[in-house]
């Protein structure tokens, strides 16, 4: 078993309202990343997060539930946590050991009441914050409705980072930070890295130079970098 150091161990964790699908989330992040054989569904009652009895019960999450991952030299602790206001305090005392909280939209319904209610905690906390609009190959899923709920709640400090595109009827992610598209197989798994299509790359431009200057506004070395350079590596 590998041994880190404090700088070496980062926690990250999961917040959203209720069924936002935190815990198929984590549950699939620990499969990809090899440390579960199997995937298992809040359905089943077999996933790795919500294993108390009172959880499969009720088929969501009551308690917060540390997981593990190793990447690159750190070890990631995954801390999954409730969707209802009800345990709030589990919620608040993940929030509060955080280094970065993953805020997870279900894409069919954008913020919600619930994600106000954490989102009001997590900015007392000053924590910084990624939005993960989740369940993108939902029928129903609006994914622009969506982003435009997070600017709604966060104000135009929101700036996307990657965004979903069908291409030949596959799921695909468009990543503007490191300006390639990842095209996934019908069961998930590891995508394909392909180039950005020709009729994304105006906007896919346009969304990397948002990200750059929202990066730079933030740190003086970085805006020093970005005048000298004109942009700045990933």
């Amino acid at each position: 078993m590998n041994v880190f150091d404090h700088k070496h161990i980062k926690n990250i964790v999961f917040v959203g309202a209720h069924n936002s699908g935190k815990t198929t989330l984590t549950e699939t992040m620990l499969f990809e990343a090899g440390l579960i054989n199997r995937r298992g569904t809040v359905e089943n009652k077999t996933t790795v997060s919500d294993y108390q009895e009172i959880e499969q019960e009720r088929g969501s999450s009551v308690f917060a539930t540390p997981m593990h991952t190793e990447w690159r030299n750190y070890k990631i602790n995954i801390i999954d946590t409730p969707g209802l206001d009800d345990f709030i305090g589990e919620i608040l005392s993940s929030i509060r050991v955080a280094d970065t909280v993953v805020t997870v939209l279900n894409a069919q319904h954008g913020v919600e009441v619930g994600t106000e209610i954490i989102w009001n905690y997590i900015d007392r906390y000053n924590k910084p914050t990624l939005f993960v609009v989740n369940q993108i190959d939902h029928l129903n899923a609006d994914f622009e409705e969506s982003f435009n709920s997070i600017k709604g709640l966060v104000g135009n400090n929101a700036v996307k980072v990657q965004y979903p595109l069908i291409v030949d009827g596959a799921q695909c992610i468009v990543d503007v930070l490191k300006m390639k598209m990842y095209k996934f197989g019908p069961e998930g798994g590891k995508p394909e890295k392909l180039p950005i299509p020709e009729d994304q790359k105006e906007l896919a431009d346009r969304l990397h130079n948002e990200l750059v200057e929202k990066a730079a506004e933030k740190d003086e070395e970085l805006l020093e970098l970005f005048f000298e350079k004109g942009t700045l590596s990933e």
